[in-house]
């Protein structure tokens, strides 16, 4: 499952700067992290992977930024 598949489906109409409060996305602009993580414009590092898995408890795995 994608990241952007499963913020739809776990929480309707969940914006980008709530998953990011989700996932702990800090910085100037979280939101704009996470939409290019969940539209694949940008591979989330080794560190926040492991986070995101743990978030979303398997669900999202590291091989779903890899598909194609």
């Amino acid at each position: 499952m994608t990241l952007e598949k499963f913020r739809i489906r776990k929480s309707k109409k969940i914006s980008y700067i709530e998953l990011a409060a989700i996932l702990g996305v800090k910085g100037v602009t979280p939101e704009s992290t996470v939409f290019r993580w969940c539209n694949k414009e940008r591979i989330p590092r080794k560190s926040w992977m492991k986070i995101i898995k743990e978030k979303t408890k398997g669900k999202v795995k590291p091989s779903s930024f890899y598909e194609i």
